[in-house]
């Protein structure tokens, strides 16, 4: 279950969520089974984040930073992904498939397996689990 006072920080500014985690560097970020749902989290610093089963239906994250964030599970169904850094990031499971502008270079930077379901032109990448 998130963090409801982290969660609640996060829906009210991005910008006040990037000053708390540059100011608590060390907090793990519990986020997982929050609903995220079309929220604007562009630039969002999410870096490392316990995102598993979360709900990220139609999220903006242009230019948010997941680097090394656990997404097993996790529903980006439609989710805006321009400039994303999602490298060494956990999509096993993940549901990605109309996730908007993922590229195949941002996917070989991650971790995935079967069960990930991938945007039609792009392919598995061969380092990812059966």
């Amino acid at each position: 279950m998130a963090n409801p006072l982290q969660l609640r920080r996060l829906r009210l500014d991005t910008d006040v969520w990037n000053v708390w985690r540059q100011e608590n560097p060390t907090v793990r970020v519990d986020l997982r089974g929050a609903d995220l749902e079309n929220l604007d989290l562009r630039l969002a610093n999410l870096r490392e984040a316990d995102l598993r089963e979360s709900s990220l239906i139609m999220a903006n994250l242009t230019g948010a930073d997941l680097r090394g964030a656990d997404l097993r599970n996790a529903n980006l169904v439609g989710a805006r992904m321009i400039g994303v850094d999602i490298a060494n990031t956990d999509l096993r499971g993940a549901d990605i498939r109309t996730a908007e502008d993922l590229t195949q270079e941002q996917l070989a930077e991650t971790r995935g397996d079967r069960a990930t379901v991938l945007p039609e032109p792009l392919d598995r990448p061969g380092h990812w689990a059966g």
